[in-house]
């Protein structure tokens, strides 16, 4: 039997739950759709996914942001259907995974406009 005082590993994270959201909005939503927009405007860059590559090559933008919203919502039916506490495990994969292409992506912005 666990004492209530000391808490699990996760409450951290639940307490979280909202800004997590935010940050994976923010990154993975934002973030990556502009970056990724900026790399596919910036030149000779391949992109590394063949589904966001097509979206991009077919639609532009507007394939971006539309796999973005799918992505989302598929991420929030499991956040959903996945029992708390450890549903936190989504929005937090989203915002690790958001800041790292984000993060990424500027590392080849740089590398393309630096020369």
């Amino acid at each position: 039997m666990r004492d209530s005082a000391v808490g699990t590993a996760l409450d951290g994270f639940v307490e979280m739950t909202p800004w997590l959201w935010w940050l994976s909005i923010t990154f993975y939503g934002i973030g990556d759709v502009l970056t990724t927009a900026t790399t596919q405007l910036a030149g000779p860059v391949a992109e590394g996914s063949p589904v966001v590559g097509w979206a991009a090559g077919s639609y532009g933008l507007l394939g971006l942001v539309g796999l973005k919203l799918v992505a989302f919502a598929v991420a929030y039916a499991v956040w959903r259907s996945v029992d708390h506490p450890h549903n936190v495990g989504v929005p937090l994969a989203l915002s690790v995974l958001g800041v790292g292409l984000t993060t990424w992506n500027l590392v080849v912005i740089g590398a393309v406009f630096s020369g």
